[in-house]
């Protein structure tokens, strides 16, 4: 009796991880390009799969039967983090203009947040880490296929990009900024596996792919992406910095310095024949400050509702003249920065929200151990330097909002309990199970 009911606790332990590297999958971009040959229904049936797979193991996961099921714990270790999502929450239902979508976007990114929180509760990081760079071995798999059965839709043949990758993204840029995160994952991986001795190889075969795909992207912002997040791994990991503060210090710094110094060197930067807009870039900046400082300047336009609100676009794209750049006047495709797009979400009060979860999450670095430091360090540098030119933390389940979630919950719960999941009882002291034993 006792083997069958470990016989099934394995098994059950096996469909939680199959489902959860299925979710991380989807986070990580499928099916992507792929709908283009499935279609958009399909897309939806997978997308909501993992929406509805990740409700299952909330409610499932910790109980023998039935009756122990339940949604959602409260855990007071991460208050900061539900402050953070139910402020964008509250202020996005107050100030969309779709209700209906809102609630969805809003719900999606809720339980992406509890999804986080209960999956570094319930795993190790090394077992995180392993998940991870399985479902990133799988969509390295797809996106290999995808670029070989269909190869008009898997390379790029726009201006400047002439045959780069783009696998299952739109662009070159997206696609190397999601192999650069695989990366870095495999790089923290290889480093636990070879403090535990543990076998290797296919992670140093999965790592090497990597790198092969992410240089026929040709993306030149990614490589300098991975270049400086793996060195921050192994330079800043006895160094305890504050993460939060110098993600938010980095962001705001290149910002005030790309919009107030830049100018002054544009002739030299032409001369030499050197883009000073940064790709066009910093006029969107511009543009979504004068919007912004005009328009709902403390609450935003509703989380991720922006570009797809058809009169806070309006307001954007009147910024620009459809006859000297029409390009720009019919731009829907983000901020191209996490501050900005932040603010365009959620206002002042939510940019506040959001900066004050990074300041208490990552106060305390000594309170880490020597892994959680490694893997906290190694995605707040992919989301520091991403965040400058990109829209980066934009969206409510992408890999770069589950990564953000996942480094801020690993910080906040450093001082707690790596054996209590979030709704398992209680560990009975030894004191207490005395006078139990005894009573």
């Amino acid at each position: 009796m006792k083997g069958a009911n470990g016989k099934r606790s394995l098994e059950t332990e096996i469909i939680f991880e199959l489902a959860i590297i299925y979710c991380l999958l989807v986070s990580l971009g499928f099916p992507g390009n792929l709908t283009n040959v499935i279609g958009e229904s399909m897309e939806k049936i997978l997308e909501y799969l993992a929406f509805g797979l990740e409700l299952l193991l909330l409610m499932f996961s910790s109980g023998d039967s039935w009756q122990d099921i339940e949604l959602l714990h409260l855990d007071k270790k991460y208050w900061v983090m539900y402050l953070f999502v139910f402020s964008c929450f509250g202020i996005s239902m107050l100030v969309t203009y779709d209700k209906g979508a809102q609630i969805i976007t809003c719900v999606r990114l809720v339980v992406t947040m509890f999804f986080v929180i209960w999956l570094q509760e319930r795993y190790s990081l090394r077992e995180i880490l392993e998940m991870l760079c399985i479902a990133q071995g799988a969509f390295v798999l797809v996106t290999l296929f995808f670029v070989v059965v269909f190869p008009h839709y898997g390379f790029s043949d726009a201006e400047g990009q002439a045959h780069a990758l783009v696998g299952l993204y739109s662009t070159k840029n997206a696609c190397g900024t999601e192999l650069v995160f695989g990366i870095i994952m495999t790089v923290l991986l290889l480093h636990e596996t070879h403090l535990g001795n543990g076998r290797k190889l296919k992670w140093w075969m999965l790592l090497l792919t990597q790198l092969v795909l992410l240089f026929m992207c040709k993306a030149t912002g990614a490589l300098y992406t991975m270049v400086l997040a793996v060195l921050s791994i192994y330079v800043l990991q006895n160094l305890r910095l504050p993460l939060g503060l110098i993600y938010i210090t980095a962001n705001v710094v290149f910002l005030f310095c790309m919009l107030a110094l830049m100018p002054y060197f544009e002739d030299m930067l032409i001369a030499m024949g050197k883009d000073a807009t940064l790709t066009g870039r910093i006029p969107i900046w511009r543009r979504v400050i004068d919007v912004m400082m005009a328009n709902r300047t403390m609450t935003g336009f509703g989380y991720g509702m922006f570009w797809r609100d058809p009169n806070a676009l309006l307001k954007f794209q009147t910024g620009f003249s459809m006859r000297k750049d029409p390009f720009m006047a019919t731009l829907t495709t983000g901020a191209h920065n996490a501050i900005l797009e932040t603010w365009l979400n959620s206002g002042l009060l939510g940019l506040a929200a959001f900066f004050f979860m990074l300041l208490y999450a990552f106060r305390d670095m000594n309170s880490l151990q020597d892994d959680q430091y490694r893997f906290c360090t190694g995605i707040m540098a992919f989301l520091t330097i991403n965040s400058l030119t990109e829209r980066c933390l934009g969206g409510n389940y992408d890999y770069r909002v589950l990564a953000c979630f996942l480094a801020t919950a690993v910080a906040c719960n450093a001082a707690g309990s790596r054996k209590r999941t979030l709704r398992s009882a209680r560990p009975v002291l030894e004191p207490q199970k005395k006078q139990i034993e005894n009573a």
